[in-house]
C-alpha cells in the first residue's frame, strides 16, 4: 500500500480557505470537521482576522421579521418572530419549546438575538447559529419605559470575533 500523500503546507491551506464564499458558512464548517489540522487553522484568531480583511463585513445570512398571529398560545393575538434566511444556511426559531410566552425580536447584534415578552416579563438571548437560549431576569423598571439592546461585554473587543466568545 502506498504511503498517504503529503499534506499541503498550512500557509497554502489558509490561502485556499480564504477563498471559500463568505455567504455560505457551511463550507467553513465542513472544512473544519475534515481534520484536526484544518480545524486548528480555521479556528485560529489570525485566520479569522485575515478572512474578515479579505471578504470585508460578514454577509447578512438572514433577517428577523415579526408578525401577529391570531390564536397564539392563549387565544390572543401574539407576536411571532421568524428568521428568514437569505442563503442556503438556515436557522429557525424553534416554536415548539418556547413555554407560554409570545416572544418578539427586540434587538440583534454580535450574532445573538434578544427576544422579549413584556406581558410575561420574559427575556431571552438566542443564538441562531447554535440554537442556544439563555433566559434573563426582567429588570426592575421605575416606570413603563424600556430600552433594550444586545451588547458585547468583552473589554477591548473589535467585534470581528466576539460571537466566538
Amino acid at each position: 500500500m502506498p504511503p498517504p500523500p503529503p499534506s499541503l503546507p498550512g500557509e497554502l491551506l489558509e490561502e485556499i480557505f480564504l477563498r471559500l464564499p463568505p455567504d455560505e458558512p457551511a463550507c467553513l464548517v465542513r472544512a473544519s470537521l475534515s481534520s484536526k489540522l484544518w480545524l486548528g487553522l480555521l479556528s485560529c484568531p489570525r485566520f479569522r482576522g485575515r478572512y474578515h480583511d479579505h471578504h470585508g463585513a460578514p454577509p447578512m445570512l438572514g433577517f428577523l421579521r415579526g408578525f401577529w398571529l391570531e390564536g397564539c398560545h392563549r387565544g390572543e393575538k401574539g407576536p411571532v418572530p421568524r428568521f428568514t434566511s437569505t442563503v442556503k444556511f438556515g436557522a429557525r426559531i424553534p416554536d415548539d419549546e418556547w413555554d407560554d410566552c409570545d416572544y418578539s425580536a427586540w434587538d440583534c447584534r454580535h450574532g445573538r438575538v434578544l427576544l422579549g415578552d413584556a406581558r410575561n416579563s420574559a427575556l431571552l438571548v438566542w443564538d441562531p447559529m447554535t440554537g442556544c437560549r439563555r433566559g434573563l431576569d426582567w429588570p426592575n423598571l421605575v416606570d413603563d419605559s424600556r430600552g433594550v439592546a444586545v451588547l458585547c461585554a468583552l473589554s477591548g473587543c473589535d467585534h470581528r470575533t466576539c460571537h466566538a466568545a
